[in-house]
């Protein structure tokens, strides 16, 4: 009677799949449904997420940048009280008068650029929001002057008067998103300055127990991560570093040169917009090739709410000096972190700059250089086995 109940158990695993396979399915299918809703669930998770974790992103950012100074100011401190005093401080008190002096020098530097930078920095600005009404007729009449000049490449009179309303509506939406972040940064004045305090204490304690904590990461590492994956993550961090972070603290490095330098340059010609331009070269200068244009450019167009000739002169030294810098300086500086030839670069800058903009442009070269050394590795390694299967 019983064996009427017998079932086999080849039909119980097809039974059991197929019932896997359908929960799979309608489970694909349901995701299919509400995709735009769950992108944009995970997205508000994940940016809200970022935001709060935000002072630690900066922090561990600006800890790394510091770290360098930090340790030439505890090298210095070091070899000064040995002088003094003819005796070795401890690790600790070295670590915490140099953090100390270097917090001094740091807020120092900020006090210097607010008080003599930031404004007539804004007074530029505001100067050329001033004169902006009347810019467009002076572009017009300047390009018109040397429309004799475009006619062999084709360019008509008004294709000039097109770009003219261009460049004013470009400086127009400039001047605009400035002041109004401006405006945003004092609404949100509570919440800035929260964040602002947190990145700070957070940066003094990454800087000041930095040791102590890559010793408890390491710790952790241990118990969770075996040895050889722990082995491996140490050569990525170090790869990384060597060519991410070197190319990161060599363009800063660069970048200030280069503000320094083309605000130099036009402040010895008088160019009445010498200050603004010096600061937009120097921050565009981190996004290679495309940024060096942008400096040469500004003082082109700004040069001529003072006079033609002025601007011209302006943009010929900035290319000039460009030309130093891209040859001579940045090469000095960045050494061999990027070892990319330039044709890789450009493509790498491009297609960074359509996925992630400005910052996409910073980090695809760094990025592509990691993949690049790692590419390098593995085909030195393939060579080395086909040479042991030729033997």
């Amino acid at each position: 009677m019983f064996d009427k109940f017998k079932f086999n158990k080849n039909y119980l695993n097809i039974g059991i799949i197929t019932l896997i396979i359908g929960s799979i399915l309608l489970f694909v299918y349901q995701v299919s449904r509400h995709s735009v809703d769950i992108f944009f669930f995970v997205k508000n998770i994940l940016f809200t997420f970022l935001s709060i974790i935000s002072p630690i992103i900066y922090a561990f950012v600006l800890a790394y940048i510091l770290y360098r100074p930090l340790r030439f100011i505890e090298r210095l401190v070091h070899i000064l009280w040995i002088k003094i005093t003819n005796q070795k401080l401890s690790h600790k008190t070295t670590r915490l008068i140099s953090l100390l002096t270097l917090v001094i020098l740091i807020f120092g530097f900020i006090t210097f650029l607010t008080k003599l930078l930031i404004p007539p920095l804004f007074q530029n600005l505001l100067t050329i929001g001033e004169a902006l009404p009347n810019f467009q007729t002076i572009l017009t009449d300047w390009l018109s002057k040397i429309s004799p000049y475009f006619e062999s490449i084709y360019i008509s009179e008004t294709q000039i008067q097109k770009l003219a309303v261009y460049i004013t509506n470009f400086l127009s939406q400039f001047l605009t998103t400035i002041f109004d972040s401006r405006s945003g940064v004092i609404t949100n004045v509570a919440s800035f300055f929260i964040h602002l305090v947190a990145t700070i204490i957070l940066t003094f304690y990454f800087l000041k127990d930095r040791e102590a904590i890559l010793k408890t990461i390491d710790n952790v590492s241990m118990i969770l991560l075996s040895s050889k994956l722990r082995q491996r993550i140490k050569y990525f961090l170090k790869d990384l570093h060597e060519v991410f972070g070197n190319f990161i603290l060599g363009q800063l490095l660069d970048a200030l040169i280069v503000g320094i330098a083309s605000t130099t340059l036009l402040l010895i010609i008088g160019h009445p917009f010498a200050l603004l331009i010096g600061v937009i070269a120097g921050i565009t200068n981190v996004i290679p090739y495309i940024g060096p244009i942008i400096g040469a450019a500004l003082a082109l167009i700004l040069g001529i709410f003072t006079n033609v000739k002025l601007g011209i002169l302006g943009c010929v030294l900035l290319i000039i000096y460009q030309q130093i810098d891209g040859n001579i300086i940045q090469p000095k500086i960045l050494g061999d972190s990027v070892g990319l030839a330039p044709v890789w670069i450009f493509i790498a800058i491009l297609v960074g700059g359509s996925y992630l903009g400005a910052v996409g442009m910073i980090i695809s070269v760094p990025l592509v250089a990691l993949m690049k050394r790692y590419f390098d590795r593995l085909f030195m390694k393939h060579q080395l086995t086909n040479e042991k299967i030729s033997k």
